[in-house]
């Protein structure tokens, strides 16, 4: 859906559960992923545009997406070796009897892929998480994701840009940061014991508070996206 490049959808959780202890273990992952390219390949060329769109955070700009792609690299093979069966009614026949929440895009942006193949997947679950670095362009399906996704933003003037246009948003702070007076931290950074299974208020569109984060991931890629912050 951003460049027509041939990508695929991947969700993991079903049979052994993640090892995100950020998440829990019983939240349904998704790995959106660029067909021809292993996602190390992609992030270092910067052909990944068809999953992460303009992405300022990607490997080939700020390299600071906290994304270990070494793992999402496993992912990629097990696809190609055909190890994992065709997402089905199965599927949905099980997220909708237990009700497992799903981390909408878990790498890459969510909507890069159809909503109408998001939608089935939703309201099976009915518990969700998500983000999007694309909140600027998406113009008349905006409507649409609002409901379902964060605006993923990096700066205050960029979370209240976002929030005039009608979007909760979810912002990612540099270690001592300030909130502003309209934001909560995250939960998980406040007390490690509670995980976005539990948790699910990065949900989308509602009366909920915007949330913020402190930034984390690998020591160099926090270290690049405390520069760009300073240069703002």
């Amino acid at each position: 859906m951003i460049d027509g490049s041939p990508i695929f959808l991947v969700l993991t959780g079903f049979v052994f559960p993640t090892s995100n202890r950020r998440t829990g273990r019983s939240m349904i992952q998704s790995w959106i992923l660029q067909k021809n390219l292993t996602p190390t390949s992609a992030a270092k060329q910067g052909l990944d545009v068809g999953i992460c769109g303009s992405c300022e955070m990607k490997m080939s700009k700020l390299a600071c997406c906290y994304v270990n792609l070494l793992g999402v690299n496993n992912i990629y093979y097990k696809h190609l070796t055909g190890t994992y069966s065709k997402f089905g009614a199965n599927e949905i026949a099980t997220l909708k009897r237990y009700r497992y929440p799903i981390r909408i895009g878990s790498y890459g942006d969510p909507t890069a892929v159809p909503f109408d193949v998001w939608e089935p997947i939703i309201f099976a679950s009915n518990k969700h998480t998500g983000y999007t670095h694309r909140w600027r362009d998406l113009e008349n399906d905006a409507h649409h994701w609002k409901n379902y996704l964060m605006a993923s933003v990096h700066t205050e003037s960029e979370a209240e840009e976002a929030q005039k246009m009608g979007w909760r948003t979810f912002r990612i702070i540099a270690p001592d940061a300030p909130l502003s007076n309209n934001e909560i931290l995250c939960r998980n950074a406040e007390d490690d014991f509670i995980t976005c299974d539990s948790c699910l208020l990065c949900n989308g569109s509602s009366l909920k508070p915007n949330i913020a984060d402190r930034v984390h991931g690998l020591n160099w890629k926090v270290s690049n996206f405390v520069k760009y912050l300073n240069q703002q």
